[in-house]
């Protein structure tokens, strides 16, 4: 005998304001005068996405507003091969100083058997600013790469902006991972710096990861300054100083599980970074600058 097949309401339901409201209202709005078209809902909106690409990334770009971009959009459509927004420049850092702020901090803490801290945005900047002239007086520049072997504290986003805002390339991994677990992903980019914690608090106990770290360490020959969080204690009056690189330009690393084999790097550019973001976050999840994200996750995952 069939069972009848019950369907769960809607955890949530968008009311007419939420809908009137949200982000991607204000963007098909943007889109039906930049186009003359008219977009009556969603699916019509991602219809036209999808039929023309270049003229879509190209109005995301524009509606918020990321600054100069060459008139070329796509470069050719053959997997691989293509190239988005050839001849524009760029640095996802600047992105991030732009919506700095005083009425709201940069990153809220939280920790282990510690009150919760609040990062304002001057401070995260300046001790990004200090810390990215660490890095090139260490001798790193574009291109250079600098792997973090840090649990999920506030440092690992100051030395991610340092290691952008210079042109460096980024990647890290969580000091749950063992030091060969790590090596087998940050040995393979051959860096020139790290970035470590001596340790981290979890479940009530104290892990001491300096024995991994000097393993680790000791595992990449090409590694000439280890810099642990002290090291990004200082703080600049100067501003974050970034380098314009092209669209594709790498900016992080991210690893896959290793499941078959060494995990295998994957490279994410500067560019791709800033729009797929900001559709993700600002049109999909509706999220503006009175809202506060959180991503219970590990820093080894991406």
């Amino acid at each position: 005998m069939d069972r009848p097949v019950t369907t769960a309401a809607p955890q949530w339901v968008p009311t007419d304001r939420d809908v009137a409201d949200a982000r991607i209202t204000d963007f098909t709005r943007f889109v039906e005068q930049r186009t003359g078209s008219s977009f009556p809902d969603y699916h019509a909106l991602w219809r036209w996405s999808v039929d023309d690409i270049e003229g879509f990334w190209a109005a995301l770009w524009d509606y918020f507003d990321l600054g100069e971009r060459a008139p070329t959009v796509l470069q050719g459509t053959g997997m691989p091969g293509a190239r988005w927004f050839p001849g524009t420049t760029l640095n996802y850092v600047d992105q991030i100083v732009r919506n700095a702020r005083t009425d709201r901090p940069a990153i809220v803490a939280v920790s282990e058997g510690a009150p919760d801290r609040e990062v304002s945005w001057d401070e995260l900047l300046g001790r990004a600013a200090a810390f990215a002239d660490r890095l090139r007086a260490a001798g790193v520049g574009p291109g250079d790469r600098v792997v973090g072997y840090l649990p999920n504290i506030p440092e690992a986003v100051i030395a991610f902006l340092a290691t952008a805002g210079i042109g460096a390339v980024w990647s890290a991994c969580g000091q749950d991972y063992s030091a060969k677990a790590a090596l087998d992903r940050l040995g393979q980019l051959e860096p020139k710096v790290l970035v470590a914690a001596d340790g981290y608090t979890f479940a009530g106990r104290y892990r001491d990861k300096r024995g991994d770290v000097a393993e680790l360490a000791a595992g990449m020959p090409t590694v000439q300054a280890t810099f642990t969080t002290a090291d990004l204690a200082a703080r600049s009056d100067a501003p974050l100083e970034t380098v314009a690189v092209p669209f594709a330009h790498p900016l992080w690393i991210l690893f896959s599980s290793g499941t078959t084999g060494l995990p295998k790097g994957i490279v994410h550019g500067h560019g791709g970074v800033v729009v797929e973001h900001l559709k993700a976050v600002a049109l999909q999840s509706d999220m503006g600058r009175d809202d506060t994200f959180f991503w219970y996750t590990s820093p080894s995952w991406m």
